[in-house]
């Protein structure tokens, strides 16, 4: 069988289906080790690992027996193999071992054992030993007659068991990550395998582990004993240690691990080497960090903006967005046949930032690409603090010009403090004090949900849509190609924002991955962070760099990252706010256990299909919950199981049933039910609305006041129907009334997915 590295599988997991694992009760790592013997074991660790680093000369990569022995330095166990270089040592050294033996080709030109034919098992006999030792010498000649045999490495075959590989590789953006499956047949076949940043604690090795879709074979599926998982865990951290603390590793494969019921044996280990790279890639530090960041907050919260370059072809769009700007506007234009009409506008212009009275916290450039540098350092003369420049055409374009220009912007920024937002972006936008970034969004209130974004155009439909949603949002940054001031920048000025209850974020691409990961991992255990990735498929990928010049993260490890940072992902614009919705007006979700409640019995087919698909329970009510129900229920045409098919009991939610309020409360009280969702009925009583809205608001204000009251997520579903119009109204006045309400059955199981998946990840992490 053909042997596959752990580099080898990052490709294939962007194509696999996220898994809805099934937690485990975890079992930390063993350390039983006083201080004194972890100080020595790791002198002792060091030394042994430097030489023999050293001792390979140049080699990229370490023989099989010297990976071993620098795993058993690290202490990791393995089964050790000999070196023979005769077809007598390796007899020799397999009666050693114990037969039956394995022989493994050694050669510094191989990778692959197997497919040059060099790996020999069950061989029973010194005789056969022989025997395989000259076929793998004659197999290595006729399939590489390049390689060099420097002999073969023989141990005794290892009893059967659980097959897993374990390994580290390095990503360009995010350093080590250590990936851990099932190995043989499956990390073949199914390719089952889990990936996280380096280095990872003991639950986030289990956590790895309860991800793989074979993960009941860990735990005896058909009556199997099930492994040592605690001896697994332990493996998987020591790795990811090993690799962080040794940048000279590149790579390292054990592949297979065999586990047993107690204890496993690494059978086969290689160990690539490289440079001495930094252990967390990024970019060179920048000396004006600090105050960067500072002027970035200062252009958020500006008290005079300028506009540069603003023009009536484009209807003056920026004037036009910051009118209501509640600091001093000015303009800067020196093109007379546009200074009337900015002047018309009731705006002061000058033909020079020089000339402006006061300090410019926020600038906005709108001149061609061309003029760009001059105008950055003319703000960088005059102290300007923060420049947003909707200017595009630079290194997205690929084009030699746009290229040379972004880097002529970089190196005149780098040389100040100047938070350069962008370029190729809509900028800054806080409704607070009117800082809008396109014409007509809201102002006037601060909210508490805060978005990021690559692309302008998401910025810009997330700000205009939230507040239908019932979203108040608090700042938005679109940040374009992300020159200066990369996403983790922007994102942690957010997450010390007081009011800041769920940030959203739409990303095609990180510079610094480990900074990205560790600002993300900082938020996330704050409050919810909502991820939508661009470019997570080939295509995509190719679509980011045409747009923001990012350079594309394989998907498998972005997900990864985002998982493990604690924060959830979403795909779409939709889902964004979806998500962002139930986060930031719902409750906290304690368990996946819905108590749903329908209108008629295909609707209550649906739903429980919809809500089971999205991965969450739909369980039977407690006993007491059903005496209940069967005292006033209208089984005639109906159920109450759950979900309850309830609308010949509530009259279809009218106002003068109480049915409907005892129905909720029930729900509420059972202690197996952990969140409660109402489809509101409109097919065939949302026409009425129209005419009689009192019975409307009569209904929604008797749901506000079980919404009110429980302590349970709650959500209702209000479907367009036949009856969009009416049905907007009626959402308008749901959300007016605290309501968290989606469009369908499938929007409102997804978003209560990904509430549950961050409430759940951040419980796994208290």
């Amino acid at each position: 069988m053909r042997r596959r590295s752990a580099v080898a599988l990052l490709p294939a997991l962007a194509a696999l289906p996220a898994s809805s694992a099934t937690t485990f009760p975890i079992t930390p790592a063993r350390d039983d080790k006083p201080p004194e013997a972890l100080i020595y074991a790791t002198f002792v660790e060091q030394t042994t690992i430097e030489q023999m680093i050293a001792g390979a000369g140049g080699r990229p990569a370490l023989t099989e027996i010297e990976s071993k022995r620098l795993l058993e330095a690290a202490g990791i166990s393995t089964a050790m193999a000999e070196h023979a270089r005769t077809a007598d040592e390796a007899a020799a050294a397999a009666v050693r071992a114990g037969l039956p033996a394995v022989l493994k080709v050694l050669s510094p030109d191989v990778s692959h054992k197997s497919e040059v034919g060099g790996v020999m098992l069950q061989l029973g006999s010194e005789q056969e030993v022989r025997d395989a030792f000259d076929r793998i010498r004659r197999n290595l000649t006729e399939r590489a007659p390049q390689a060099r045999l420097d002999g073969v490495a023989v141990q005794a075959m290892a009893a059967p068991g659980v097959e897993l590989i374990i390994g580290v590789v390095r990503d360009q953006r995010f350093g080590p990550l250590v990936l851990a499956g099932l190995g043989g047949v499956f990390v073949e076949v199914m390719q089952d395998t889990a990936v996280r940043l380096a280095p990872v604690d003991a639950k986030e090795a289990r956590a790895m582990l309860d991800e793989l879709r074979g993960r009941a074979i860990l735990f005896g599926a058909r009556g199997a004993q099930p492994i040592d998982l605690a001896a697994v865990v332990e493996l998987i951290v020591t790795v990811s240690q090993l690799v962080s603390r040794r940048p000279e590793i590149k790579e390292l494969d054990l592949n297979p691990v065999v586990a047993y019921a107690a204890g496993l044996k690494v059978l086969d280990a290689r160990v690539l080497l490289g440079d001495r790279a930094p252990s967390a890639p990024g970019t060179a530090p920048d000396p004006n960090w600090e105050q960067r960041r500072r002027n970035l907050k200062r252009g958020f919260e500006a008290r005079a903006v300028a506009v540069i370059g603003d023009k009536r072809m484009g209807g003056y769009m920026w004037l036009r967005a910051l009118k209501r700007f509640t600091g001093k506007l000015y303009s800067v234009q020196i093109d007379p046949n546009e200074i009337p009409g900015i002047e018309a506008m009731g705006i002061t212009n000058y033909k020079s930032l020089a000339e402006v009275p006061e300090p410019i916290d926020y600038a906005v450039s709108a001149v061609p690409r061309q003029v760009a540098p001059r105008i950055l350092q003319d703000c960088v003369d005059n102290k300007v603090a923060a420049i947003g420049f909707f200017t595009s055409g630079f290194s997205e374009t690929t084009e030699e010009l746009g290229i040379r220009l972004e880097r002529q912007l970089k190196e005149i920024a780098g040389g100040s403090a100047i938070a350069l937002v962008g370029p190729n972006c809509m900028g800054l936008y806080n409704p607070e004090i009117g800082l809008c970034n396109f014409p007509d969004l809201n102002i006037g209130s601060a909210g508490d949900v805060c978005f990021i974004s690559q692309s302008g155009t998401h910025t810009i439909n997330f700000s205009s849509q939230a507040p239908l949603r019932g979203i108040r949002v608090n700042k938005a940054a679109s940040i374009g190609n992300v020159l200066m001031l990369e996403g983790a920048d922007y994102l942690d000025m957010m997450t010390e924002e007081p009011r800041t209850r769920v940030i959203g974020m739409y990303i095609e691409g990180v510079r610094d991955g480990r900074r990205f990961f560790e600002s993300l991992r900082r938020a996330a255990g704050r409050f919810p962070v909502v991820v939508w990735k661009g470019g997570m498929t080939e295509a995509g990928a190719r679509a980011t760099f045409s747009h923001t010049g990012s350079l594309a993260t394989p998907a498998a490890v972005w997900t990864a990252m985002v998982r493990q940072s604690g924060a959830v992902s979403v795909a779409g614009l939709d889902a964004m706010l979806d998500a962002v919705e139930m986060l930031a007006r719902g409750r906290a979700m304690t368990g996946s256990r819905m108590g749903l409640v329908a209108m008629t019995g295909g609707q209550s087919v649906v739903i429980t299909d919809t809500f089971a698909t999205a991965g969450l329970e739909i369980p039977t009510l407690s006993d007491s919950s059903y005496d209940e129900l069967k005292g006033f229920f209208n089984v005639i045409g109906g159920s109450y199981r759950n979900p309850l098919d309830a609308g010949g009991t509530i009259m279809g939610g009218a106002v003068n049933s109480g049915n409907l309020a005892r129905i909720l409360d029930i729900l509420d009280r059972d202690p197996v039910i952990d969140a409660i969702v109402l489809e509101i009925g409109t097919g065939l009583r949302a026409q009425r609305w129209a005419t009689h809205e009192d019975e409307l608001t009569g209904l929604l204000d008797r749901i506000a006041e079980f919404n009110r009251k429980t302590a349970k997520p709650f959500c209702a579903i209000l479907h367009p129907a036949h009856v969009e119009t009416i049905v907007s109204r009626a959402k308008q006045l749901a959300r007016e009334r605290g309501l968290v309400v989606f469009d369908s059955f499938e929007r409102s199981a997804a978003a209560l997915r990904v509430a549950y998946d961050y409430w759940s990840r951040r419980a796994a992490r208290a």
